[in-house]
């Protein structure tokens, strides 16, 4: 009887104990010594507002990676040219025929089922020549297209696909393509958007529609929330994602400059950087964030590039953007802005793309080189140019300066104009502007006709014969050793005739609070492939 009301009282003491504990937690809290309290709020910052979430139409990278959060892709590209299923897997036998096969349990989030249908869908809407869109030069391959990746005038449906049945879809090409190149363009790149929703909007204006500006229906990870314009991006858990509700309940993209960036990270206000060129931080600031015991840094190369975009409408005589271009001391951007932190750009890839040449090195730096093209084109140097900057990243705007410099020694006039990335980016796709500086990022497969092609992003409005044809060659070869010797020549063609200025590749950081488990990984275009995995401490 003794040693029961000694149980009894050691018992009433541990329920007081638990009771007294239990006022600091909400209910159903499970508390245990092995597994911390976790935070249901993620911020991440980004250096880059967003243009929109209309995934037919965004040019930009950052609306790209925000769509990522709502929208599928059909397969996943977690390490460079290594592709998984994500909604669907693709298979061929013959590099001609892709079938495409839908997971068994892959449901938008109001419960409708995705299907082939779904998917053969947004093909079709990509390929309408009354849409705008982004997308049409990652379809091209396909039968029925265009090079531009569009239907010919009257068709209203690409006759290279067939859906088998809601879980099949049959994709035939033009000709036999690397599956590399396949998986990359329509299975990594295109997100799938919910047909029934899309449907009901008149296409012709999908940047305007509710379906662009306030979505409803998802199959990623993530649902929309909100959008605050040029502050805040708005996201919460998609609780009938088909690999599992996410661990972390809501986002929040944070939208501002690389100083308040490099602030927020020191006091935790924001626990991760977005990287991959769009939350970008001052190189001159990261030995700080380093010595952050609250943060992980790591440098990695990377597949984006900055580069100065040279009008071909305006500048179109090619000595005069070789001028610009051997005027322009990239070595100094790299050594003195970068601190070594990056890469002068010989052509279009970085050291991380296998099908870099090793051989071909930068233009080099020649201003007396630079000005004797200039005299002999015959350029009116009374003329004002106007050099377009976008406003937020701190390191390319300083590099624009720079630039600036490096013209006028040459005898140039040049004024900045400056813009914030929204606003720069649509008068740059409008061609309204004469030089400008745009980072991109690119695909590990080697194909670029979406930024240099025709009938495609291409900004610098190039028109060349010579290098469409390169590009077309580039695409029809199914290995990677018929491929490189072609882009070799891609790359020193490109370089001759100085259709852009390539700057620098600078390293991509992963910057992030310890606290959080996941994030962006080294390579930055596959970082949120297991997001609903990812975790973060209180």
């Amino acid at each position: 009887m003794k040693m029961t009301k000694k149980i009894f009282s050691v018992l009433f003491l541990c329920a007081i104990l638990l009771t007294s504990f239990g006022k600091h937690f909400t209910a159903g809290t499970v508390i245990s010594a092995q597994e911390p309290a976790l935070r249901d709020t993620l911020n991440i910052g980004t250096t880059n507002t967003i243009s929109g979430m209309n995934v037919f139409n965004s040019s930009d990278v950052v609306a790209q990676w925000v769509e990522r959060f709502m929208y599928p892709s059909l397969m996943d590209q977690a390490e460079p040219g290594e592709f998984t299923p994500n909604i669907a897997d693709i298979t061929t036998e013959d590099n001609i025929t892709y079938t495409i096969t839908v997971g068994d349990d892959v449901n938008w989030s109001d419960g409708t089922a995705l299907t082939a249908d779904d998917i053969a869908y947004n093909l079709n809407v990509i390929a309408n020549p009354q849409v705008e869109t982004h997308a049409a030069s990652f379809i091209t391959a396909i039968a029925g297209l265009d090079d531009g990746g569009k239907l010919a005038e009257g068709e209203d449906t690409i006759s290279g696909l067939n859906v088998v049945d809601d879980k099949t879809l049959e994709i035939t090409l033009k000709e036999a393509a690397d599956p590399a190149y396949v998986k990359e363009n329509i299975g990594f790149k295109v997100l799938i958007a919910p047909k029934h929703m899309v449907e009901k909007e008149d296409l012709t204006n999908l940047g305007d529609s509710e379906f662009a500006t306030n979505p409803t229906v998802f199959a990623g990870p993530y649902r929309f929330v909100k959008y605050e314009h040029g502050s805040y991006i708005q996201l919460e858990a998609n609780e009938n994602y088909f690999r599992g509700e996410p661990k972390i309940k809501n986002i929040f993209i944070q939208i501002m400059d690389s100083t308040n960036m490099v602030t927020s990270l020191q006091s935790g206000t924001i626990d991760m950087s977005a990287g991959g060129g769009i939350g970008l931080i001052p190189i001159t600031d990261i030995n700080a964030l380093r010595e952050n015991e609250n943060l992980f840094v790591e440098a990695n190369p990377g597949t984006s590039g900055q580069f100065l975009h040279i009008n071909n409408t305006v500048f179109d005589d090619e000595r005069v953007r070789q001028a610009i271009l051997m005027a322009t001391n990239r070595d100094r951007l790299v050594t003195d802005l970068l601190l070594g932190e990056g890469e002068v750009l010989a052509s279009t890839y970085t050291s991380l793309n296998p099908y870099k040449d090793p051989d071909l090195a930068p233009a080099a730096y020649d201003p007396d080189a630079a000005k004797a093209l200039l005299e002999e084109s015959g350029f009116d140097m009374s003329q004002e140019i106007i050099l377009s900057v976008p406003t937020g990243n701190v390191t390319r705007m300083t590099a624009a300066n720079l630039i600036e410099q490096d013209l006028e020694a040459i005898g140039l006039t040049v004024t900045q104009q400056t813009a914030d990335f929204a606003t720069h980016l649509a008068n740059v796709t409008q061609g309204d502007y004469q030089l400008a500086m745009i980072g991109l990022a690119f695909n590990i497969d080697p194909d670029q006709t979406s930024y240099w092609g025709s009938g495609s992003i291409n900004h610098a409005n190039i028109d060349d014969e010579t290098l469409e044809g390169i590009l077309a060659q580039g695409r029809e070869l199914t290995s990677f050793d018929d491929r490189y010797p072609v882009y070799q020549e891609f790359q020193s063609y490109f370089q001759e005739k100085a259709f852009v200025a390539p700057l620098y590749a600078d390293f991509q950081f992963i910057i992030k609070s310890t606290k959080l488990d996941g994030g962006i990984k080294p390579y930055w275009h596959g970082s949120l492939h297991d997001i609903e995995t990812w975790t973060i401490a209180e």
